[in-house]
């Protein structure tokens, strides 16, 4: 009788552990990254500085572009829409010996590039 009990009681108590368990991610789970919500749109006008790729929006905003260098340097000196998300770039210019002098920066990453215009204005 006693343990009747116990496992009248103990049995449903593992059956809802173990489904909690095996059950996918909740609505609540954030998506994977890199879909197309995850994304922005920046435009502006491209050109090249320090061997940096920045894209200054005729609002006024700069942004370090990262990735993409093969779509971007043929797009120097034009009006162009970047798709992306923004990102951290760390930059290291440690001396052997020395302390770390890593900063990290923000970045746009790049995904996708399109001219607008042949030249900026």
């Amino acid at each position: 009788m006693r343990k009747a009990m116990i496992l009248t009681f103990v049995l449903p108590i593992l059956t809802i552990c173990l489904q909690g368990q095996s059950a996918g991610p909740s609505s609540g789970a954030e998506p994977p990254s890199g879909k197309a919500s995850d994304l922005t749109t920046l435009a502006g006008c491209l050109r090249i500085d320090s061997n940096h790729y920045l894209l200054t929006e005729t609002n006024g905003p700069t942004h370090q572009l990262s990735g993409a260098a093969n779509k971007l340097g043929h797009q120097v000196g034009r009006q162009i829409e970047v798709t992306g998300k923004p990102g951290i770039k760390t930059v290291d210019s440690t001396l052997a010996g020395a302390g770390s002098s890593a900063v990290e920066q923000p970045v746009f990453e790049v995904r996708t590039v399109k001219r607008i215009a042949d030249a900026c204005q």
